[in-house]
């Protein structure tokens, strides 16, 4: 299961979503990521735990996946998203 690290909030600012580092946030202190709208709906999934087939389910139920990429999307977007501590493994 993977979770949102809590040292990242989601705010909006001029209307772009970004996540702001608070607390021991590592390489990105002093800075804030932009996210795109699929980005921020994976963010708001996992603010509860949640397995990878969950979120696939999910994000099948709310976009269209014509060219079956969204699955390997996804896997790529948690991959990254641990190994820069944006998520948690639990």
């Amino acid at each position: 299961m993977f979770k949102a690290n809590p040292n990242f909030i989601l705010r909006e600012v001029a209307g772009e979503a970004v996540l702001v580092p608070v607390g021991e946030a590592g390489i990105f202190e002093n800075s804030v990521i932009s996210l795109n709208e699929t980005c921020r709906f994976l963010w708001q999934l996992f603010q509860e735990p949640r397995t990878e087939e969950e979120v696939i389910a999910e994000a099948r139920k709310e976009y269209s996946d014509p060219d079956g990429e969204m699955e390997q999307g996804i896997k790529d977007y948690i991959r990254e998203s641990v190994k820069y501590g944006l998520l948690k493994e639990e």
